[in-house]
């Protein structure tokens, strides 16, 4: 079995257009009936037409709104209601024999209540509605004609008509107050909202780029800055596979610091930080755009460069290998010198695959310290292809 669900036994706001019309409709019809006994009914007057006077004027506007207020959409039967409201006072005016002052509150009030909450559509309704609410009483009443009233009646309608049309301006100014400030309302949370949303697009940026720098230094060596060994797998793959759609020439050099070991036993690792720290350096100058500089593993290093053919390989690493020779680095009260040795290959002389090409020039790179380093070597072509 179910459990009942709480919001649908509690109370239901009852709209405010229906709470309104309804001390307005009260206020109104009693206003009518005051002014009908001041008239009197005339000859048909009697018990049962009090009864039906009190019917229309006294108990029908609770009754419609006790009524309203259970539909399931109020504010829509109330503005049926209002053509009701017509033909009650349309009935009404016609069995006391349409008396010009009463006719004239009751149709102008009437009128301008439908006008005011349906426009065009309310005139319409209100021009047929209270004409077959006339007809309506004359059938049941029959058809008199008496225009007249006393003195007291027409002042009464003059002022009843007064007060209920400056009412109706009334309520029709705090509609008006009520939109200005849901109007104001909607436009300060328009404009929150359009902050945020600009607020929400700058973090999106701000992640943007923060990703973007995540990635980098998971690509970068973080002592030198270089690309790292992880991004240098990735990227040498790519390059090698466009250098072979477009028909290029590849080439790599692969650096190793000589006897770094013994700079960092003689002087400590902050020197040999500054030794690598120049190394790379001079790797990033040389460079160009579409070159990989990598700090390939401890003191090792590895240039990529791609549509570049041997003999140019072999000359820039020959000004690398001449520019570390000849630098001083200071250290303390020590100005350090290194040497370097190098081993190239190229594509596709020295391998046609990423790992042919970091083999072979990794065996001329020994070749180089093995012939007494500070060197250049090249690996034979062809050497370690498969």
């Amino acid at each position: 079995m179910s459990e009942p669900d709480p919001a649908a036994d509690a109370p239901r706001k009852v709209p405010w257009l229906v709470r309104m019309h309804y001390r307005m409709r009260t206020v109104a019809f009693a206003m009518m009936f005051g002014v009908i006994a001041l008239h009197g009914g005339g000859p048909v007057s009697g018990p049962g037409f009090w009864a039906l006077m009190a019917l229309l004027f006294l108990v029908y506007p609770h009754a419609q709104y006790l009524r309203t207020r259970r539909l399931s959409d109020p504010t829509a039967g109330e503005l049926r209601n209002l053509r009701t409201d017509s033909v009650f006072l349309g009935m009404g005016v016609a069995t006391i024999g349409f008396p010009v002052w009463i006719t004239f509150a009751g149709l102008l009030g009437t009128l301008s209540n439908n006008t005011a909450n349906k426009g065009w559509t309310g005139i319409a309704e209100t021009l047929v509605a209270f004409p077959g609410g006339a007809l309506l009483g004359c059938l049941i009443w029959g058809f008199r004609f008496e225009p007249d009233t006393d003195w007291v009646t027409t002042l009464c309608c003059i002022v009843g008509l007064t007060l209920y049309l400056t009412a109706l301006g009334q309520v029709a100014f705090t509609r008006i107050l009520r939109l200005r400030v849901t109007r104001e309302a909607l436009q300060v949370r328009e404009r929150e909202l359009m902050e945020a949303n600009d607020a929400l697009h700058r973090n999106l940026r701000e992640i943007d780029e923060l990703q973007e720098q995540l990635r980098e230094q998971a690509n970068r060596d973080p002592l030198t800055g270089l690309y790292n060994r992880r991004y240098l797998d990735s990227t040498l793959e790519r390059e090698l596979a466009r250098c072979k759609r477009d028909g290029n020439p590849l080439a790599l050099i692969l650096i190793d610091i000589d006897h770094f070991k013994q700079v960092n036993d003689t002087y400590g690792h902050q020197a040999g930080d500054e030794i690598l720290l120049r190394i790379a350096a001079l790797l990033a100058g040389m460079a160009r755009a579409g070159d990989v500089a990598c700090r390939y593993g401890g003191e090792e290093f590895l240039l990529l460069m791609p549509t570049i053919p041997m003999a140019s390989a072999r000359e820039r690493a020959e000004a690398l290998r001449i520019a570390f020779e000849a630098l001083e680095v200071p250290f303390g009260a020590f100005k350090l010198k290194a040497t370097v040795s190098i081993g190239i290959a190229a594509y596709p002389g020295q391998g046609i695959s990423a790992d042919e090409l970091i083999r072979s020039a990794d065996t001329a790179l020994y070749r180089a310290k093995n012939l007494g380093r500070n060197r250049v070597e090249v690996e034979s072509e062809g050497v370690n292809k498969s």
